[in-house]
């Protein structure tokens, strides 16, 4: 099995954000990885956070199931706003569902990114600080399978 893990956009100077600011989105997104992680419903799902505000987006096979994520959602009370963009839509699980829980758990404490999973490629997006980045390069290399290909895509 090869793995091809991109980078796209992903570095971007966060200066204009408060640390407790960060921190407190941090704490949601890992919330969120967590709930995500026990919830099949999550399966097709993608969010980010940032200064509180949750953007969810993605596919739901049921509208129950959609439900059942804003009703998540709604547990964690430090959330100031969803933006939900979830669409009904019929989802298969299959093993792009294991890759992408490892992956959101590697994204769990950078608030603003998210993966990707299309056929054997797991696509990283979103905004991470610099300074985390080689920290996050060496979890991916850690718990994804030996045979990793990486295409980095740096922006300052």
């Amino acid at each position: 099995m090869k793995i091809r893990i991109t980078l796209s956009s992903v570095i971007c100077a966060l200066s204009m954000v408060s640390c407790n600011s960060y921190e407190r989105d941090r704490q949601i997104k890992a919330d969120l990885t967590i709930k995500a992680k026990e919830d099949v419903n999550f399966a097709g799902v993608n969010f980010t956070v940032r200064n509180r505000s949750v953007k969810i987006w993605g596919y739901c096979p049921t509208y129950k199931s959609r439900m059942a994520i804003i009703q998540k959602l709604g547990t964690i009370h430090v959330i100031k706003n969803i933006d939900n963009q979830l669409v009904i839509k019929p989802l298969r699980i299959d093993q792009g569902f294991y890759l992408k829980q490892l992956a959101d758990s590697l994204l769990a404490t950078h608030p603003e990114s998210w993966a990707v999973i299309t056929d054997q490629n797991i696509i990283l997006k979103g905004n991470i600080k610099e300074k985390q980045l080689p920290k996050l390069l060496q979890a991916i290399h850690q718990r994804i399978p030996e045979r990793v290909l990486i295409n980095q895509t740096v922006t300052n």
